[in-house]
């Protein structure tokens, strides 16, 4: 007897793995770049993350590269040459106008007078132009002589 319980329990075994498998397994891709099914959607999303990925990360230079300048300019050293440079530009304005214009609003220097001068990478220029009665001035950027400024001022409109 224990021998057809060997027997019966042999073909008991040789059945039982092909019930188990008599089922048809179908296997489906979970990401849509493999099966196709919202391909576009997932496309457009993974461009997006890229996007801002690309966009957070260039702030956050931008943000500490400001912050260097900022640092770098707010030395004693830095704040030293930029007050003297403001009070030499303030001199030199000062200067100029009581050149142009002397203590009765005409000009001091006769009527033909101007100058030329460079300062910090520019060309001032100022002339009197007698024929329309204004001062001229021209301040030329030397690494661009597109970027300029022209000022004309009207001669004896500063007299108090």
């Amino acid at each position: 007897m224990y021998n057809n319980k060997k027997k019966l329990l042999g073909l008991v075994s040789l059945w039982l793995p092909i019930a188990a498998v008599g089922a048809q397994m179908d296997y489906q891709f979970n990401s849509p770049s493999f099966n196709g099914s919202g391909y576009g959607t997932y496309v457009l999303t993974i461009k997006q993350l890229e996007d801002q990925a690309k966009a957070t990360n260039k702030a956050a230079a931008d943000a500490l590269a400001q912050q260097a300048q900022a640092a770098a300019s707010n030395t004693p050293q830095a704040q030293f040459v930029a007050n003297l440079q403001s009070r030499i530009y303030s001199q030199l304005a000062l200067q100029i106008t009581n050149t142009l214009y002397g203590a009765t609003g005409q000009p001091s220097c006769g009527n033909n007078c101007g100058g030329t001068m460079d300062v910090g990478g520019n060309t001032m220029t100022w002339s009197l132009n007698n024929a329309t009665g204004k001062i001229n001035i021209h301040i030329t950027n030397d690494s661009n002589p597109s970027q300029y400024t022209d000022i004309n001022v009207p001669v004896g409109t500063f007299a108090f």
